[in-house]
């Protein structure tokens, strides 16, 4: 008997331990007659737990084992119980905390009661608690639902939207990233196309079909940009793939929506600024040589006026042909501004003294219906230009101005230092931190759209009537401030809000070459006398304005050289030597900085006289350090021609 008993024992054990389970079994008075461990979950001394408290108790005494461990047994002591058997797997499941004095982590296990019943006494029916231990599952279970619970999260928080519809284009969820997007409206149940302005929801209910009509399982459609329909312009790029929905067997739709605004807002922006320097290099060079056909104008009209003096028929007639030349230098002088390669010379202005000074002359341009204020900043920094160009700027934006308010208005020009220690975003250009003198001109005309101000620096776009603008006058303020190192940016609240212009100009610092340069204008004023018999080189490409100044010169009793291209030029200085070289700073082959640097080899003191329509700021810039160099701008006249090459000699002279 005792060995039927054991072996019996043994086929226990092993059935626990291969269905990795506890048995015990229990009787009416609560005792256990039998304990089989087969998942090591009671002392391993040997001890056998007794009767029921005392395996609650060895396994933990908790009171969730407790309460577990009487619910089921209270189950299996119905009558029913038999019957029922172990159908429901719900199992319920508790945790064996570590035991004392071991380093053991918390397991888990589901707990069944089994009522059995003596095939020859009902009334000797005994049940058997079953412990299975599940700590791998519940582990599995538990990582899972972390994971999950993470990548919820992680949805839920990311930096682009989400959205799942369901088969009829129905919202069914969204993420935060995509309420935000829509500005938190309530989405759930809409119709997804709804959500975007009516232009674009054709190409989103076509993209939606191509998913739904597909007969693959993995359709592709290419990305889409829509407009949401939201009080503020927002574009968002759309992503599509066909998903299913949890609850339905049916294809849903889930949309990766992220936010374009930006994007597009600065694709425009390069596309703009691409636009705008497209223009300014056509605009540029058209004034270029439109410049070498005005130079020959003004200065055959000169040389015509010393034969023609007042009184003379012809004399009107030139005069009117000297006067609509000039008329046009001023347009080509307003292109080449915008284009960036006006030829300036840069010196040190002080922008209270220029404002001051130009106050009389813009009260007479606005007239009486409108009033010109001035404030001042304090103790002002210097900036860096040409004043004459300044002086153009500021006159531009006030006509600008005055044509804005034909009902009369007020005109504030105020100024300002101006320090950042961060960059700011100025439209299509980001301004670097640094130092600035600020002047805004402020009216109160009829104000701007957004649509206007993005293109309120093009060169020929003007909302003025025909015959009325020539649309370069902010283009020039656009060019003369970027050629200044400074930086000008619009701002209109809207139409009858009137409009505002901030010129930004980077602070200058006064160097020695400030003070040179201020004796150098002193000395040129003082100049009465502008003829000479000076030896000079003039090396022009362009045949009229080489005729023209040839002339103009030996008028005035120096000896000139004329040659047509810089390798002529080369060769005739190899051979001879000069008291001033004048050159043109654009021409084919070699350019004119390339011959005045050859030049300089073989006389190191000889003066030089640039002439050009504009000069490459590379170019200036390379001919500008070099001593006794100055430029002269086309187009020029003949006194401004014969003024300069003066001014020239005598400064080389007292140097020598």
């Amino acid at each position: 008997m005792e060995k039927a008993r054991e072996r019996t024992r043994a086929i226990r054990l092993a059935a626990s331990t291969a269905l990795e389970a506890a048995i015990l079994t229990v009787e009416l008075d609560g005792s256990i007659s039998d304990c089989t461990d087969g998942i090591g979950l009671f002392p391993t001394d040997g001890t056998a737990p007794e009767t029921v408290d005392q395996a609650i108790e060895l396994l933990g005494g908790t009171r969730d084992i407790q309460d577990t461990v009487s619910i089921v047994r209270a189950r299996a002591e119905r009558p029913d119980s038999v019957r029922e058997g172990s159908g429901d797997r719900n199992l319920p499941v508790v945790a064996i905390p570590a035991r004392p004095g071991r380093v053991e982590e918390v397991r888990w296990v589901t707990v069944e009661a089994r009522r059995v019943e003596a095939p020859d006494d009902p009334m000797e029916s005994r049940s058997v608690l079953v412990f299975r231990d599940v700590t791998e599952d519940r582990r599995r279970n538990d990582a899972m639902e972390r994971r999950l619970a993470l990548m919820n999260r992680a949805l839920d928080r990311a930096p682009f939207g989400l959205v799942v519809l369901d088969a009829d284009g129905q919202v069914r969820d969204t993420n935060t990233a995509f309420r935000r997007l829509i500005g938190g409206r309530p989405v759930a149940g809409k119709d997804f196309t709804d959500l975007f302005v009516t232009d674009d929801q054709e190409r989103l209910r076509e993209t939606l079909a191509i998913l739904s009509e597909s007969p693959s399982d993995t359709p592709t459609v290419a990305p889409i940009d829509l407009r949401l329909n939201a009080e503020e312009e927002r574009i968002v790029t759309i992503y599509a793939n066909r998903t299913v929905v949890p609850d339905r067997e049916r294809h849903g739709v889930l949309i990766h929506a992220i936010d374009a605004t930006e994007r597009k807002r600065l694709e425009t922006q390069f596309a703009q600024s691409q636009k705008m320097q497209a223009v300014g290099q056509l605009a540029g060079g058209i004034a270029h040589d439109f410049n070498n056909v005005l130079t020959a104008i003004i200065g055959f009209c000169d040389l015509l006026l010393q034969r023609h003096q007042p009184g003379d028929p012809s004399f009107a007639d030139v005069m009117q042909i000297q006067q609509n030349a000039n008329r046009a230098a001023g347009l080509t002088r307003q292109l080449l501004a915008f284009s960036r390669q006006q030829t300036i010379r840069s010196r040190l202005v002080d922008v209270t003294d220029t404002l001051a000074e130009l106050a009389n002359l813009l009260r007479r341009l606005l007239g009486e219906s409108i009033e010109l204020t001035m404030i001042h900043g304090r103790d002002l920094w210097g900036v860096r230009g040409d004043r004459g160009q300044l002086e153009q700027v500021v006159i531009n934006l006030a006509v600008n101005a005055r044509d804005a308010m034909d009902r009369g208005g007020r005109l504030i020009v105020q100024t300002d230092n101006f320090s950042s220690d961060r960059p700011y975003q100025m439209r299509e250009e980001v301004m670097p931190a640094g130092e600035y003198v600020m002047i805004t001109v402020t009216d109160t005309g009829m104000g701007m759209t957004p649509e206007v101000l993005g293109r309120i620096f093009e060169p020929f776009y003007t909302t003025k009537e025909v015959g009325q603008g020539t649309g370069l006058g902010l283009a020039m303020v656009y060019g003369s401030v970027s050629q200044m190192g400074g930086f000008v940016v619009a701002h209109s609240d809207g139409p009858g809000k009137g409009a505002s212009f901030s010129l930004y100009l980077p602070r200058a610092r006064v160097t020695a070459k400030d003070a040179a340069d201020a004796a150098e204008s002193g000395e040129a004023a003082e100049l009465t006398d502008d003829t000479g018999g000076e030896r000079i080189l003039l090396v022009e490409d362009e045949d009229a304005v080489r005729l023209f100044s040839a002339r103009a010169l030996r008028s005035k009793g120096y000896e000139v050289t004329e040659a047509r291209t810089g390798e002529i030029a080369l060769e005739i200085l190899a051979d001879a030597s000069f008291d001033l070289l004048i050159t043109d700073m654009v021409m084919p082959k070699v350019d004119g900085a390339t011959l005045i640097r050859e030049a300089r080899r073989a006389m190191p003191d000889l003066p030089v006289i640039c002439i050009s329509g504009y000069t490459r700021e590379s170019v200036a810039k390379e001919v500008a350090e070099l001593p006794k160099v100055s430029f002269l701008s086309k187009p020029f006249s003949l006194k401004q021609l014969s003024t300069r090459v003066r001014s020239s000699l005598e400064s080389a002279h007292k140097s020598a």
